[in-house]
Parts: structure tokens; sequence; C-alpha cells
């Protein structure tokens, strides 16, 4: 069986992931981030000489290119072995179209907050608002992976160089205007403060070292970078 979970809430989608892979063992991941279509090919073949492997999790399956071959090969390995295969990746895939074989678990973003991200303004109470009301709904975690999200996006607006990650290749050209209008609000240095504050909260999750909630830490760096 091969499964996918995805969408820009990567919080509910490893949250999906680690509940697809709680009951499995023999666990082989690959990283579509680090190897290109011939070494995914080469890995698929080395697994397939241990008859223990049972679920293999490809993480970041999207980066791999091209993406018919990608599936060509999933779905011989499946069909051999009669395995499961998990495919992660924080891109949106509500409009992609697969085999009717495959289960898809998409989580994406509702409108309102969107909302929050693009009225993430300097200067603006009503940003302060949409936090505390996003955060009535949404996790704290949630949050945080959006705002570091974004600023990463505006920073590379200002750097005039985005059409040179495929994310940005991905948006309509009236999310390209949006992005730029947004980023022209900002300043370089505001926004690299923005990103190293956001940065060193998400750091500060991994290890454990939040000295209060993190939707505490959230207001306060929003309340910071705001002024």
């Amino acid at each position: 069986m091969i499964y996918i979970t995805a969408g820009e809430d990567t919080v509910l989608s490893r949250k999906k992931l680690n509940e697809l892979l709680s009951e499995k063992k023999n666990i082989v991941r690959l990283d579509g981030k680090k190897i290109s279509i011939a070494e995914f090919d080469e890995a698929l073949l080395g697994i397939n000489l241990f008859s223990d492997s049972k679920t293999i999790v490809v993480e970041s399956f999207a980066k791999l290119k091209p993406e018919v071959k990608v599936w060509e090969l999933l779905e011989k390995f499946e069909k051999e072995r009669k395995i499961d295969i998990i495919l992660w990746d924080e891109v949106d895939l509500a409009k992609k179209k697969f085999p009717k074989s495959v289960r898809v678990f998409n989580f994406a973003f509702p409108k309102f907050y969107y909302a929050f991200l693009d009225g993430f303004e300097p200067s603006s109470k009503k940003t302060l608002e949409l936090l505390r009301e996003v955060l009535k709904t949404f996790e704290p975690e949630q949050v945080l992976y959006g705002l570091v999200r974004r600023v990463r996006q505006l920073l590379i607006m200002q750097s005039n160089s985005y059409s040179d990650f495929s994310e940005f290749k991905r948006m309509q050209s009236w999310q390209i205007s949006k992005l730029k209008k947004q980023a022209n609000l900002w300043s370089e240095e505001q926004l690299k403060k923005a990103f190293l504050e956001l940065a060193d909260l998400d750091e500060k999750i991994k290890t454990s070292n939040l000295s209060m909630p993190l939707a505490s830490h959230l207001d306060i760096v929003l309340l910071s970078d705001l002024n």
C-alpha cells in the first residue's frame, strides 16, 4: 500500500506520518532532498535484497524528479514486494491526481490562517489580534512554522532571487505580487531579526529549552518585531 501524508500544515502531516508508523516495524527511510532519481532506484534495489524490510518512508518525495519515473519505481516496487510505502512532503497536494490505490492525507491551512500570515506587517496591532485568534484553533507550533516560512519567503522576495526557488515556481502570479507587496513593508534588517528570533524559538522547542509556553513567546516576539 502507498500512503501520502503532506500539506503546508507540517505539524498535522508529521503527526499522521507518526500515526501510520506507530505499528510498523523494519522501517527504511529515504530523503528526496538528498538523492537523485538514479540513487532512488539503486536504494530500492538495495532494499529489495532484504526480505524483512516492510515499510519504506520517503521524506520530501516531491523533490524527486522526474515525477513519472518516481511513480513507475514506487508502484513496481510496492507490487513486487507487497509492502507499505509512505511518502511525506510539506507541499499542498490538494489539486494533484494520484492512482486510486494511493491513500492521500493532505493537511492544508484554512483561509483565516493565511489572513494572519498575510497581515504580518510592521506597526500593525491587527496582526497581534489575529495571532491570538489563530491560537484559539491552532497549536503554537503550527503558527511558528507558518511565520518562519513566511518571513523566509519575504527575505527571498527582497533579494529578487525568488525565481530560483521551486516553491515560488509553483505559485500563481497574484501570489507572487502579494508577497512582493508584503516584503516592501519591511526592511531587510527587520525581517532578519524576526527570522532569527523565530528560528531561535524553533531550536528551543527541539531542545526543550523554552522558559515559558510557546504561545507567550510568540506574543512577545511579534510585539517586539511589529513595533
